[in-house]
C-alpha cells in the first residue's frame, strides 16, 4: 500500500486487523487510524467533486503524487466525512504553492507546521469548533479529522518521518492535527476571507506554517468595568476605518481607546520575543483574539486594519538587544548584518534601530476566534522569512462540481 495507493485497497478490511496492519506497513505516525475501505474511499472521492485520478500535485519531500484517490484514502484513515474533502484538497493545493515551501516547512529543524484556517459559511455547515479549546479541536470532528488528514497525507505521500528526512529538534504537537476555524458570527469585524478580497458568501481555506499558540493573557492591564457585549458594538459596516493618512503616532491615543491600546501593547510584547524567528527574520505572524477582546476593541473604534497597524508599530525590538557579540555588546559590524532585513526598515549600523517582527502590518494575520469569556489573545510565530507564508483558496459552492483547471486563488 505505497502511500495508501488505492490500487492496493482490499474491498473490505476487518476493523480489528487494521490497527496492527497500519503500524506494520508504516502508514501511521503512531496514532491509530480508521481502515480505508474501498466503499469509504469512493464516498470521499464523490464528496470532492473531482475525478479520482486528478493530481493535485507531488507531496514533498518524497514527491509522491497526491491524486484525489490517494488524498481520499488518507482522509478515510483520518475519519473524514465526504463534505470535508474540498477543504482538505484546497489546503493541500495551497501548500503546494512554491512560496509556501512545503518541503522546507516539513523537514526544517524549526517547530512549525501548516495550520489550516477555515473561514466563512463552511464553518457553520460542517459544525466546526470556534469556541473553547480552539487549537486542540474543540471537541469537533471536522477540526481534528481535517487536520489529521493533512498530517497523514504528508506522512504517507510525502514521507515526512522524523530523523530522516524531518530534522525538527523539539517537535510541534500540531503535527498530529492542526486546524482551526474563524468565528463566523460572533465577531465585530469582517471575516478574514473578506479581508483577502473574497465574497462574504464564499468559504475559504488559508494555510499558514506557524508554531503552537503562545497565550497573551491581559495581566496587569486595567479591565473595563464591563467588557463590551455584542449589542454595544457597531456592525462591521458602521465601524469607522481610520484614514490611510492617519499617522501611526495618532493611532489609539484618544481617551476612549486607552484599554484597547494597553491590551494591544501587551500582545505586541508577546510577538517580539527575542528567540523567535520573526524577531530575527521578519516574515508573517498569526494573532488570534477572543470575541470579547474583539468586541471591546471595536467598541473603542478599532478595526482589524487599525489593530494590525498598531501591532506592527509596537511589536519591535531594539537591534542592539537582538544581535549581540559574545561580550553582550551590540553586533553592528557589517559582518553581522542580516541580508534579509529590508534597508528601508532597519539601519543595521544603529543599535537603537527598532526592528519589526513582520514585513508589514498586513503580514500580521489577525482573526477572531476562541471562547467568548475573558478577553485573551494567542500569538503564533512563524518560520520567519524562510517559508510557510499564508496562502488562501476559495472553496467551491454547494452542489458545484469543481473544475481542476479553475481553482480561485488568493495570496494572504
Amino acid at each position: 500500500m505505497n502511500g495508501t495507493s488505492s490500487g492496493a485497497l482490499p474491498p473490505q478490511i476487518e476493523s480489528s486487523d487494521w490497527p496492527e496492519l497500519s503500524y506494520r506497513l508504516g502508514l501511521t505516525d503512531g496514532l491509530p487510524t480508521f481502515p480505508p475501505e474501498r466503499r469509504v474511499v469512493d464516498q470521499l472521492i464523490a464528496g470532492s467533486g473531482l475525478p479520482a485520478d486528478h493530481v493535485v500535485g507531488a507531496i514533498p519531500p518524497l514527491g509522491r503524487a497526491a491524486t484525489i484517490e490517494a488524498i481520499a484514502a488518507n482522509a478515510a484513515m483520518a475519519g473524514c466525512l465526504p463534505e470535508y474533502l474540498p477543504i482538505v484538497i484546497a489546503a493541500i493545493d495551497a501548500m503546494l504553492e512554491p512560496r509556501f515551501n512545503l518541503a522546507g516547512v516539513v523537514t526544517t529543524t524549526h517547530p512549525c507546521w501548516p495550520l489550516v484556517i477555515v473561514s466563512g459559511r463552511a464553518v457553520s455547515e460542517l459544525g466546526m469548533a470556534t469556541r473553547e479549546s480552539l487549537f486542540s479541536g474543540g471537541g469537533a470532528r471536522a477540526n481534528l479529522a481535517i487536520g489529521r488528514a493533512i498530517r497523514l497525507i504528508i506522512w504517507n505521500l510525502g514521507g515526512a518521518h522524523p530523523r530522516e528526512p524531518v530534522q525538527e529538534i523539539m517537535g510541534h504537537p500540531g503535527r498530529l492535527a492542526y486546524c482551526i476555524a474563524e468565528e463566523p458570527t460572533n465577531t465585530p469585524w469582517p471575516l478574514l476571507s473578506q479581508a483577502h478580497g473574497l465574497s462574504p458568501a464564499e468559504s475559504t481555506v488559508m494555510v499558514f506554517a506557524c508554531e503552537g499558540p503562545q497565550i497573551a493573557n491581559l495581566w496587569g492591564v486595567a479591565t473595563p468595568s464591563k467588557v463590551a457585549t455584542p449589542s454595544k458594538v457597531a456592525t462591521p459596516s458602521k465601524v469607522t476605518t481610520p484614514s490611510k493618512a492617519t499617522p501611526l503616532s495618532k493611532v489609539g491615543t484618544t481617551e476612549g481607546d486607552q484599554v484597547a491600546e494597553r491590551w494591544l501593547e501587551l500582545v505586541a510584547d508577546q510577538m517580539c520575543a527575542r528567540g523567535n524567528s520573526n524577531t530575527h527574520t521578519m516574515g508573517e505572524m498569526l494573532v488570534v483574539i477572543s470575541p470579547s477582546m474583539a468586541r471591546t476593541l471595536a467598541s473603542e473604534g478599532w478595526t482589524r486594519e487599525r489593530a494590525q497597524a498598531f501591532l506592527w508599530q509596537k511589536a519591535r525590538r531594539r537591534l542592539g538587544d537582538i544581535r549581540v557579540e559574545a561580550d553582550g555588546t551590540p553586533a553592528v559590524d557589517s559582518n553581522a548584518h542580516y541580508d534579509w532585513w529590508p534597508t528601508d526598515l532597519v539601519d543595521q549600523s544603529d543599535p537603537e534601530s527598532r526592528v519589526p517582527v513582520t514585513w508589514s502590518p498586513e503580514a500580521i494575520h489577525l482573526i477572531v476566534s476562541g471562547a467568548d469569556s475573558i478577553p485573551c489573545a494567542a500569538v503564533c510565530p512563524s518560520w520567519g522569512h524562510l517559508g510557510g507564508f499564508a496562502v488562501t483558496r476559495a472553496l467551491p459552492g454547494p452542489g458545484v462540481r469543481r473544475n481542476p483547471q479553475n481553482t480561485k486563488r488568493s495570496e494572504a
